[in-house]
């Protein structure tokens, strides 16, 4: 009698170590995105024949009524463009993987965290805009819902974000714990950049 071996299983992607040098590697990139987010409205403000200045954590016209939505969106699509981009090298790739994860999460994480704040804000304030981010002021400037835009970019973020939290390493609470220490952790940035570094390489913005 001739016995057949069963299918070997698809192989499935290694777990993934989050430690200090982890953390290291993600504050880094999150530095890196914020500059990257802004060049991207930059560049279509541009595109726009609108002039603007850009700093780490800004780049808007001065006259406010000259706000585009396709330019305010800009930044946010380049995230999606590059967690997207660094998610798919990270499944694919058998080099860097690390490096390609910390990308990934980074930017996803910088939209995540700006969309909690924004939905705590609204719902102590009653409006998406009272923090004045990128996806709110867009439906406002199309005339949609202020959440319209935090919604519709929350979902891909969520997915590629859940794609790698599935896979670090531990139990189910070391991995809320590290999502939590690695949404702190881009807060920090954001904070830093936009509280710090911002007011002193650009004290006349």
């Amino acid at each position: 009698m001739r016995i057949v071996a069963s299918p070997a299983h698809a192989e499935q992607t290694p777990a993934l170590r989050v430690n200090g040098s982890f953390y290291l590697l993600f504050s880094t990139c999150a530095f890196l995105i914020f500059p990257l987010h802004e060049s991207a409205h930059y560049i279509t403000y541009r595109l726009l024949g609108i002039h603007v200045h850009m700093t780490l954590n800004t780049a808007s016209p001065q006259d406010q009524s000259l706000r585009k939505p396709i330019a305010e969106l800009a930044g946010p699509v380049l995230n999606l463009m590059i967690a997207s981009g660094a998610a798919a090298a990270y499944r694919f790739s058998d080099r860097a993987r690390r490096l390609w994860a910390a990308l990934a999460l980074s930017s996803a994480l910088m939209r995540l965290v700006v969309y909690a704040l924004v939905v705590v804000a609204a719902l102590v304030t009653g409006s998406g805009l009272s923090l004045g981010n990128d996806e709110p002021i867009a439906a406002h400037l199309w005339g949609l819902p202020s959440l319209t835009f935090v919604v519709a970019f929350a979902i891909p973020f969520l997915i590629i974000t859940w794609s790698f939290v599935r896979t670090f390493e531990g139990t189910r609470l070391v991995k809320v714990l590290h999502v939590a220490g690695l949404s702190l952790t881009m807060l920090g940035v954001g904070l830093l950049i936009g509280n710090v570094l911002d007011p002193r390489l650009f004290p006349n913005r």
